[in-house]
C-alpha cells in the first residue's frame, strides 16, 4: 500500500476556481482501480492551501492514477501558486 500526502497552494483569489475544477476530479479518482482513498482537505489557517490524502494498492495503481489525471484534462497551472509538494508513506496499519 502506498499512502501519499499532496499539498497544493492555490493563487490568492483562485480558491473557488480550484474547488470547482476538482468537483468532478475527486469522484473520478475514487473510482480508479487500486485507489483506496482520495480525500481533499482545505487548511483552516490558510484558505489557499489544500491537502490531499491518497492511498493506492501499489506503484502500478499510483502510476495509473497519474495517467488518469492527465486524461481528465484538468490544467491547474494557472490556478496553482507553485508545484505541489508530495510526501510518500508506507501504510503500516
Amino acid at each position: 500500500m502506498i499512502a501519499l500526502v499532496a499539498k497544493l497552494t492555490v493563487r490568492e483569489g483562485k480558491e473557488q476556481d480550484f474547488i470547482d475544477a476538482m468537483k468532478d476530479v475527486v469522484p473520478a479518482v475514487r473510482e480508479e482501480p487500486g485507489n483506496s482513498a482520495y480525500i481533499m482537505n482545505r487548511s483552516k489557517e490558510n484558505p489557499s492551501m489544500f491537502v490531499f490524502y491518497e492511498e493506492y494498492t501499489d506503484q502500478a495503481a499510483f502510476d495509473a492514477h497519474r495517467k488518469h489525471l492527465g486524461e481528465l484534462g484538468v490544467d491547474l497551472r494557472a490556478i496553482l501558486a507553485g508545484a505541489p509538494t508530495l510526501e510518500f508513506y508506507e501504510k503500516i496499519y
